[in-house]
């Protein structure tokens, strides 16, 4: 064969796992975003200005209408 970069006829790069994760940087990202996501809902939880509805009108009722 010329020209030809392997002799099985397989991928030019060689024998690469398409299936191979790095866990380490996997794990290390799902920590970095459990924790983004958990400073988050505090923020939701804790904060004033995040409030829902923070600025309601209540409706005056009469005696008659009760």
């Amino acid at each position: 064969m010329v020209g030809s970069s392997t002799d099985a006829g397989g991928s030019p790069k060689g024998d690469v796992d398409p299936f191979y994760y790095d866990y380490e940087t996997v794990r290390n990202g799902g920590l970095i975003f459990a924790a983004l996501a958990f400073l988050l809902g505090l923020l939701i939880l804790l904060g004033k200005r995040l409030r829902c509805g923070a600025k309601k009108q209540h409706r005056q009722v009469n005696e008659d209408e009760l």
